[in-house]
């Protein structure tokens, strides 16, 4: 899945542009975007403990779940309380 970094949509396939900006031949400007508003995205998981969208870093179990850095807390042993 992706995210759109300008109006956060969530998609999964960017839509191809082409911007001739009033040209009559090529070449044109070609990109993909958002599908909503053009905008530039990333790549994004979905963590599997809260269910936000994870742009950043990230835990993959070794079940393979992925969970987000705000789930989970790296700890060293005897620092529990």
């Amino acid at each position: 899945m992706f995210i759109c970094l300008d109006c956060n949509k969530i998609f999964s396939n960017p839509k191809h542009y082409v911007e001739s900006h009033g040209l009559d031949t090529p070449p044109y400007e070609e990109y993909d975007g958002c599908p909503r508003c053009g905008g530039a995205y990333t790549e994004a998981y979905q963590c599997d403990e809260c269910g936000h969208w994870i742009t950043g870093e990230y835990i993959k179990t070794a079940s393979g779940q992925r969970i987000c850095e705000n789930c989970y807390n790296v700890m060293e042993v005897g620092d529990e309380d």
